[in-house]
C-alpha cells in the first residue's frame, strides 16, 4: 500500500478526517469545528495524518506542548481505521514522539486514555508497548439535583452574608465580553478555547443561541456564570441510559468560589421558569489521584466515575 503522510494544514478538510476517524474508532463524538481551531493553535507539526494514495483516511495522531510546563509534552493515541497497516500507525506515532522530544527542554511525554472509548484496552496495551507507565487517574464526582425542589429554595433564608447579597439575571449578547473575561480569569476553564475570539463565538453561536445563561453579580461585577443544557448519554460526559440537564460551562471569579451553591440554585430556578424540569440537573467536579485506595473506593461509590487514565514516557527510557 502506498501511503501519503501529511501534517496539519488549515483549509484542507483534515479536521473532517480527524473527526471521522476518532468517532468511528472510539465510539465517542468529535466535532470538526472544534478540532480545526485547536489544531491551528497547536501548530503544523503537532498533528499528522496518514492517507491512501487516492486521499482516503487511514490514521492520525496529535500532540501538544504547554508553556506552563515546558519540560513536558503530550501525545495522543494514533487513531487508525481497520485497513491501516500497523507499521503506518507506528510510523505516525514514533515520528511525532521523536519530534516532541526534539523540542528544547522536553524530557517527558504524557498521554491519556478515555475509558469511555470502545478501544480503551487496545490503547492501554499500545502505550505500554511503547514504554509508557501509568501515573494517575481522573475521576468525576457527580450529584443530581431535583430541579423542582432546588428552584423552591428561598435564597434569602438559605444563604448568608455575601452569598445572599449576590444578584442574578439572564445573559444577552451585550454580556459576551464580560462572560469571556470571566472565563479567562478562571484557571479551570480558560484553556477550553485557544483564543478570546473562540470564546466569543462559543457564547454567541451556542450558549446564548440556546439561552438560559445565568449570571451572578456582586454589585456590577460579574462573578459567576453557567447555563443548563439538555444532554443525552454519550458514554463520556454522561454515562448511563438516561438524559440529564448539565451545566454546559461553569466559570467563577477568583475569590468568589463560595458562590457555586447559589449559582446552582439560580440555574435550577431558570430551568423551572423555562419548563425544563423533566430531568434532574447533573452537577459534577473532576479530580486526579493515584493509588489502590482511590481505585477501590471509586468502585464502591456510585457517585464517582473513572474518566481517564494518564501515562507518561521518560526520554531515554
Amino acid at each position: 500500500m502506498k501511503v501519503e503522510y501529511k501534517k496539519w494544514e488549515s483549509g484542507q478538510g483534515l479536521e473532517e478526517i480527524q473527526a471521522q476517524i476518532y468517532t468511528e474508532v472510539s465510539g465517542l463524538p468529535a466535532r470538526a469545528e472544534q478540532i480545526g481551531p485547536r489544531n491551528d493553535n497547536r501548530g503544523k507539526e503537532a498533528t499528522r495524518y496518514a492517507l491512501t494514495e487516492d486521499g482516503k483516511p487511514l490514521a492520525y495522531v496529535t500532540s501538544e506542548t504547554d508553556s506552563d510546563e515546558p519540560w513536558r509534552g503530550f501525545i495522543g493515541y494514533p487513531w487508525s481505521l481497520k485497513d491501516c497497516p500497523r507499521e503506518v500507525k507506528d510510523k505516525l506515532f514514533d515520528d511525532l514522539l521523536n519530534h516532541i522530544y526534539s523540542i528544547d527542554g522536553v524530557k517527558q511525554v504524557r498521554t491519556a486514555v478515555v475509558v469511555g472509548s470502545k478501544t480503551k484496552n487496545e490503547q492501554i496495551d499500545y502505550f505500554k508497548e511503547k514504554g509508557f507507565v501509568e501515573t494517575e487517574r481522573y475521576y468525576t464526582y457527580s450529584k443530581d439535583l431535583d430541579i423542582e425542589k432546588s428552584a423552591a429554595i428561598d435564597v434569602k433564608k438559605k444563604f448568608e452574608g455575601k452569598e445572599a447579597e449576590l444578584t442574578s439575571r439572564i445573559a444577552t449578547e451585550d454580556d459576551i465580553p464580560a462572560l469571556v473575561e470571566l472565563c479567562l480569569v478562571d484557571s479551570s476553564i480558560r484553556g477550553a478555547f485557544p483564543t478570546e475570539e473562540a470564546f466569543s463565538a462559543y457564547f454567541k453561536d451556542r450558549v446564548l443561541k440556546d439561552g438560559h445563561c445565568v449570571m451572578l453579580f456582586d454589585g456590577d461585577k460579574l462573578v459567576a456564570a453557567s447555563a443548563p443544557l439538555k444532554f443525552a448519554p454519550d458514554g463520556n460526559i454522561l454515562k448511563g441510559d438516561e438524559g440529564r440537564y448539565i451545566l454546559r460551562f461553569t466559570a467563577s471569579r477568583p475569590g468568589y468560589e463560595f458562590s457555586w451553591n447559589r449559582l446552582a440554585i439560580e440555574v435550577a430556578k431558570e430551568c423551572k421558569s423555562a419548563g425544563m424540569a423533566d430531568l434532574p440537573l447533573r452537577t459534577a467536579f473532576g479530580f486526579r489521584t493515584q493509588g489502590a485506595a482511590a481505585i477501590g473506593l471509586a468502585k464502591m461509590n456510585p457517585d464517582m466515575e473513572l474518566n481517564e487514565i494518564f501515562y507518561v514516557h521518560q526520554k531515554g527510557e
